[in-house]
């Protein structure tokens, strides 16, 4: 008999040890891959957009949708790379989390670099303030940077689109340092960045309008 329950034993070790490692994994997995979420919802289970990172898996928003989108189109030349809290937010733009159902916000961490993009999901009836304050910022940030050629030309070309009740703050354009050492005009600068700025509006204008269509 002892040769019988020592012979099971030697047969479920291998399995109790493979299913305390993969519980191990899981708990690291969970740990580390940050859940983006809806902050108008506080469970994770109302988001079922998820697309996976090697291993990991992470819960999607629409706000990251946007994001992705224009990532994939322009590449390396999307610089934001830092996440802004809501307070952050509210600090820099006075946008206030009463206003929007969702957002995210990103700025180029470097202490030259001013690539950003602000997205808000905002309310129907914020909309208007929502507007304002972006519009009220980049303002701000024009003052700011008057004396910074490159700085000013990417503020300058910087859109602010409302879609829907998505209102899309862009200002991309990433180096444009080739662009200054040939004493290049103003105006090509703006040039430049406007059209990237374009192409991110319109990637995400089309992510946008397909939500509708499914």
């Amino acid at each position: 008999m002892k040769k019988f329950w020592l012979s099971i034993l030697v047969l479920l070790l291998p399995a109790l040890a493979l299913q305390g490692c993969s519980g191990s994994a899981a708990d690291k997995s969970g740990s580390s891959g940050k859940a983006y979420v809806d902050e108008s919802s506080n469970k994770e289970d109302d988001a079922v957009n998820t697309f996976q990172a090697g291993s990991k898996y992470k819960i999607v928003t629409p706000m990251m949708e946007l994001k992705e989108a224009v990532v994939d189109m322009i590449g390396e030349n999307y610089w934001p790379d830092t996440l802004l809290s809501g307070e952050e937010l509210a600090e820099r733009t006075g946008i206030s989390e009463n206003m929007y159902h969702n957002f995210m916000a990103e700025y180029q961490r470097a202490e030259a670099g001013i690539d950003m993009m602000i997205l808000i999901e905002a309310k129907e009836d914020s909309i208007p303030d929502v507007e304002k304050y972006l519009n009220d910022y980049r303002e701000l940030l024009l003052k700011i940077y008057e004396n910074q050629p490159i700085n000013e030309a990417k503020v300058f070309a910087s859109r602010i689109e409302t879609i829907q009740n998505y209102v899309c703050y862009v200002q991309l354009g990433a180096d444009m340092a080739g662009l200054a050492e040939a004493d290049a005009e103003r105006e090509k600068m703006v040039e430049y960045c406007q059209q990237e700025n374009e192409r991110a509006i319109d990637i995400m204008e089309k992510k946008i309008l397909s939500w509708d269509e499914q």
